[in-house]
């Protein structure tokens, strides 16, 4: 949603609201929440505070990739992972260049951060925060990696392509600070493709190797020496070195494989509708959507189904 159709639907939303409320929600979604975070501590306590007499109040769309979340739709044990995003919502960059359009076009100017007009207050009970959306979007992600985490288990997410793991993978290694493995670094070369290892559930993937390169050192906490694998040049890349760490991400299709069961870790499938699969791949990779639907696609369905591996997964997430 951009600036345009988020003031449209603020004044649907809430057509009593005044042109200070107007200005506030342009000035949110140009410049983000960073004005409210100063102090972190101070942030949490005043968001419970306010948390405890929240009124209802929509889930609304700012424009600019930014959400105003309702307090009255956040548990009170998530609080303080609510808290923690939120920081990290303020850490966004922002140049004063698309603020200062926005200003100009609809016929404002600058008034810094300014609360919402007592008649705003008296008609719509504003109890919200605001947050980046792709946090919102991935909140319970964020709530399962934390457990996870929080048992020294190893995340894997596994599930059908497109269904947006790399990106959730991405928002989660840079919130907990720790390392990703992508499974696509590990696809089998070219000369190991037989057609009876293809014909083995999960035989796409080089699972000997990562067993070797990630499980066993892993498991006797050392460091890891990763190659990965490129599928386009068919040659290995750069080797990269990891610190060994207690808090790892693994995601890709093929990460559930029963052959890394020996790792401590926490499951995820993230599911995705037939329909919005193919538009995304078709989107993506135009080029090469008949051998994902003909090929790859039902390997994928071969190893899911053959492992059970949407049924043995600790979270299940749907798109």
């Amino acid at each position: 949603m951009d600036l345009e159709q988020a003031i449209h639907h603020e004044k649907e939303l809430h057509p009593l609201g005044t042109s200070q409320d107007l200005y506030k929600l342009i000035y949110q979604s140009c410049l983000g929440n960073g004005h409210m975070i100063k102090d972190e501590q101070e942030a949490y306590d005043c968001l419970v505070e306010e948390w405890k007499q929240a009124a209802w109040f929509p889930v609304q769309e700012i424009g600019n990739g930014y959400i105003r979340m309702p307090l009255i739709e956040m548990k009170e044990e998530d609080l303080l992972l609510w808290n923690e995003l939120l920081i990290e919502s303020a850490k966004t960059r922002h140049t004063h260049r698309a603020f200062d359009q926005a200003l100009a076009k609809y016929g404002f100017f600058d008034r810094g951060p300014v609360s919402h007009s007592q008649i705003f207050k008296e008609n719509y009970s504003p109890h919200y925060r605001v947050i980046r959306k792709e946090y919102v979007d991935h909140f319970s992600l964020f709530k399962a990696c934390l457990h996870a985490f929080s048992m020294q288990k190893v995340v894997l997410i596994d599930g059908p392509c497109a269904s947006g793991k790399t990106t959730a993978a991405r928002y989660l290694s840079s919130f907990f600070e720790c390392p990703c493995i992508h499974m696509d670094d590990y696809f089998l070369p070219s000369s190991l493709k037989t057609k009876e290892r293809l014909r083995t559930p999960g035989g796409n993937i080089d699972h000997e190797r990562f067993y070797s390169e990630v499980v066993v050192p892993f498991l006797k906490k050392e460091d890891l020496c990763l190659r990965p694998f490129d599928c386009h040049t068919q040659t290995y890349r750069k080797p990269i070195h990891l610190e060994y760490t207690p808090f790892l991400i693994i995601e890709g299709c093929y990460s559930h494989h029963p052959a890394f069961e020996e790792l401590n870790a926490l499951k995820i499938y993230l599911d995705i509708s037939q329909d919005l699969q193919k538009a995304r791949l078709e989107k993506r990779s135009p080029s090469l959507i008949d051998r994902f639907l003909k090929e790859w696609i039902p390997m994928e369905e071969l190893y899911f189904s053959t492992y059970s591996i949407k049924e043995k997964s600790d979270y299940v997430f749907s798109r």
